[in-house]
Parts: C-alpha cells; structure tokens; sequence
C-alpha cells in the first residue's frame, strides 16, 4: 500500500468557499463513483484549511487530499485509465494550473500513535517538507525517524501538545517524478488550534524543535496547512 498526499490551491476564479462546497461536494462524488480508481483506491480523505488558517497570508494552499492506493503499479494503472477523464476534467476547473503538490509516499510511520477512538474535534498541521541541501537524502530520512521523531515523542514539553504524530515518507521511485522536490509529509494532531499555537510560542518545546528541524531541515521551504478533522471521502480498507 501507497499514499499520494497532495497539496491543492483552487482556481482563482473560485472563492475559497465555493472551492470547498465543490471540492468537497461534486468533485468528491466523482471520485467516489468512477470506476477507474474502484479496484486500487482504498481510502480518500478530504483535509480542508481551517478558516483562522486563511489569515495567514504566506500560505496559498487551501487543503490536503491523502489517498491510499493498493501499489504504485495500480495507481500508475488508475492514472492512466481514460475511464478517469470526468475527474480530470472537473478538475481543471476546480484547481488552479499549477495548484497540486502532490507527493507518493509510503505508508504513515507512527511516531506518536494518539487516542483510540479518534476524537471528533482536533486541529492538525500537515506539513510537507525538504531537506537540506547539503545532506544526502537517505540520510535525511533515517534523521527524520530516528532521531527527530523520538525528541517529538521523548520531549515532555513537545509531546504534551502532540495528540498524535506520523511521518510520511516518500517513495524511492517517486524520486524520478519531476514536479515535485518534497521528501515527505508530517500530519501532527492537536486537540485544538489554540494547543498548536500554545506549542508553538512555548519557548521550550519552540526552541527544542527549532534547533533540531535546523539540523537536517530546509526550514525556508516547508509547506504547512492548519486544518480540522479530515472528511473521509471513500474507505474501501
């Protein structure tokens, strides 16, 4: 099993509610009902930016869709399926030319695995990120598990805040893809926005993750949306 996370920004003829009302509605049901992706698509949720989010006015993306695919083979093989053309040509018109990050990874590592069952009311920030242009990417990835996630998870100050933490970590043979420079994805749960800010300003929980995104990290190009519970689209797991 796969993951294809992407970071999506509407067409600019849309208001941000419009896109959401069509994204979520129309363009959801496409998805939903089209028979291309039946047979490889096991699960779409629907991330939607929260509205104190749209504030910050350094962020143009407007939400996150996470998908799990069977395989990259049968994604590939979805993709390429002309049974797909009403989802790609709806759309054209939903996203802006150039409004999809999308990134292949594998499936979630659980750093911090949070509470079962889910609570209904949580703040997450999906966070794609790069790292630094002077370390090897292996060795990137084996920093940002071994050693980045047990601080979020072992730092009583950090972890206080953290209702749940994953990793997602891109895919060797997405590496080859152009279009896309992100070595993966992190999704961290909060129990509101106000704990996320609260994490964010406490200067040792700030500091002690600051220093250590600065080691391994393009901190200049990461790529973050605050969103509420996601919207489950299809589940077929």
């Amino acid at each position: 099993m796969i993951k294809r996370i992407a970071f999506v920004r509407r067409n600019p003829a849309l208001s941000a509610d419009e896109f959401h009302e069509r994204w979520r509605g129309p363009h959801a049901e496409l998805a939903r009902e089209n028979p291309a992706d039946a047979d490889h698509l096991l699960r779409y949720e629907q991330h939607r930016r929260t509205p104190r989010d749209y504030e910050r006015p350094d962020a143009p993306w407007d939400g996150v869709a996470i998908q799990w695919w069977d395989s990259l083979d049968g994604f590939r093989r979805a993709r390429a399926d002309p049974r797909r053309a009403p989802i790609a040509g709806d759309a054209a018109g939903l996203f802006a030319p150039d409004g999809i990050l999308e990134v292949l990874t594998e499936t979630e590592r659980e750093v911090i695995p949070g509470p079962l069952p889910r609570p209904d009311r949580v703040t997450k920030l999906v966070c794609g990120v790069r790292h630094r242009s002077d370390m090897d990417v292996d060795a990137f990835h084996r920093y940002w598990w071994d050693v980045h996630g047990p601080i979020n998870r072992d730092t009583p100050a950090v972890a206080r805040y953290l209702l749940r933490y994953e990793q997602n970590h891109r895919l060797p043979d997405d590496y080859a893809r152009p279009g896309c420079d992100l070595d993966g994805v992190t999704v961290e749960w909060f129990r509101s926005a106000r704990d996320f800010f609260a994490m964010a300003i406490d200067p040792e929980s700030r500091d002690t993750i600051r220093a250590d995104e600065e080691k391994f990290l393009d901190t200049d190009r990461l790529v973050w949306v605050l969103t509420g519970p996601e919207h489950v689209v299809l589940d077929r797991t």
